[in-house]
């Protein structure tokens, strides 16, 4: 079986079904996430007026790679600005949510199995040589790294182009930058980043994923011979495309990035470790038992758990019988054919499956964004302008004024300690529309941080 994982997971990665669908469930999840988060506000705040719907704008001309990369996408699924380069700001991050399997190599990065630590490893040469014909052709195809970037890991990692720090970069210039022009093709530039964001910790949704079932990553998708993939994502995509991903059953908070991935301070709560303990994959079922005075089949890992007693009698229909969680989901069916029992997952079950995960993976996805555009300052402006935050690290503070015509014009910046609630104070302006700040450093937890504020000038 392991021999087997390692060439279906290879082939897998060299398909275009290498993730939940990124043009249908992910720009999903990503919207879902958005429409549940803080986001509309934090961008009314800033000047960015229409919200989740202002339209922003990066000209063809100064990110051509981008473009071009954007231009692999469907026109058709809502996630391609026009000629200008222009699309409401949900796009934006529906288009990171895409983007992120692009080049599909980087779909080795985004796995995690949280009772192991690693992400995906690739097979040693000496496993291919029983490879099928077709199994060679997609392999050939492939240009894959020989080790995947754990996926708590790649979404800071310095080669990932969508990296926090990316998407921290763009935001505060978003806010600082001088133009709103420039401001509108930063924070354009921050939601891309934050999606691709979002759909590395949304595949970890998928069980194969959290539990090291490479198998699971290559069945025959379509006629073509490297539509090649998951069927229990390519089933999410056909039953829920894209508007019909179902909203957030919360909004998840953690104190650090990487809990929202796998556990920390808050062991085991992660979505690789939820999603890990809670559902069997394709190839990590119970292991086929013959049936004796005391039937217990062996499991991969301890969870999830068989009841002590498996209903037998009815497992010896024909249709066998179905296992449950206490939700009364379904994690598989089981039957006793010629005395053996035998588990299996069949589509039904997994349409079960997605119905339950889909609305955690979008409530996971909703406080991560939160995370991600976190941190307020109070603006108060009497005499001078005075800056303020709490919970707050070491870091740095620029205060700028906005004019009738949208410019912004810095009145000063400082660097801070952390643990002052005053981070600095400035004359006041003599003229302008809105006075805004921005922070860059580490929360107290020590997680990196921009937090911004604005306040609007009296006329």
């Amino acid at each position: 079986m392991k021999r087997l994982a390692a060439l279906l997971l290879i082939a897998a990665l060299a398909s275009p079904a290498a993730a939940w669908e990124p043009e249908t469930t992910h720009a999903g999840l990503a919207e879902q996430a958005a429409l549940a988060s803080r986001l509309h506000k934090r961008l009314v705040t800033l000047g960015f007026t229409g919200g989740l719907f202002e339209q922003l704008t990066i000209p063809p001309a100064d990110a051509p790679a981008l473009m071009a990369a954007i231009k692999l996408l469907s026109p058709t699924h809502g996630a391609v600005p026009d000629a200008r380069g222009r699309q409401v700001a949900l796009s934006w991050l529906a288009a990171g949510a895409a983007l992120a399997d692009i080049p599909a190599a980087n779909g080795a990065n985004h796995f995690y199995d949280p009772a192991t630590h690693r992400g995906w490893i690739a097979p040693e040469r000496g496993v291919l040589a029983g490879a099928s014909d077709k199994i060679r052709e997609a392999i050939g195809r492939a240009a894959l790294p020989a080790r995947g970037v754990p996926a708590p890991d790649w979404v800071t990692d310095r080669t990932n182009p969508f990296n926090v720090e990316s998407f921290l970069g763009q935001y505060a210039k978003a806010v600082s930058a001088k133009t709103a022009g420039e401001r509108s093709r930063h924070m354009a530039a921050a939601l891309i980043a934050a999606g691709a964001i979002l759909h590395t910790l949304g595949d970890l949704g998928t069980p194969s994923r959290v539990r090291s079932d490479e198998a699971s990553h290559l069945e025959p998708m379509g006629a073509g011979p490297d539509d090649l993939g998951s069927r229990f994502e390519r089933i999410a995509a056909l039953a829920h495309g894209r508007l019909g991903v179902t909203t957030p059953s919360r909004v998840i908070t953690r104190d650090h990035l990487r809990e929202y991935f796998t556990g920390v301070t808050k062991a085991g709560e992660g979505l690789a470790d939820v999603i890990s303990r809670s559902y069997f994959s394709p190839n990590t079922l119970p292991s086929p038992t013959r049936v004796g005075a005391d039937t217990r089949p062996k499991l991969s890992r301890p969870q999830p758990s068989l009841p002590a007693r498996l209903n037998l009698m009815a497992a010896s229909r024909d249709d066998g019988t179905t296992l449950r969680d206490t939700r009364g989901t379904c994690l598989a069916r089981y039957k006793v054919d010629h005395g053996v029992l035998s588990f299996w997952i069949d589509d039904d079950c997994m349409l079960e499956q997605i119905a339950v995960i889909l609305p955690e993976v979008a409530s996971y996805e909703a406080g991560l964004l939160d995370f991600l555009v976190r941190g307020d300052l109070t603006i108060n402006i009497g005499d001078g302008v005075v800056v303020s935050g709490t919970g707050l690290g070491g870091g740095t503070v620029e205060v700028l004024v906005e004019d009738d015509r949208g410019v912004r014009t810095s009145l000063g910046a400082a660097k801070v300690a952390g643990g002052t609630a005053e981070l600095i104070r400035v004359p006041a302006p003599a003229s302008g529309t809105r006075v805004v700040a921005v922070y860059r450093g580490v929360d107290a937890a020590g997680e990196p941080i921009v937090a911004v504020g604005a306040m609007p000038l009296a006329r």
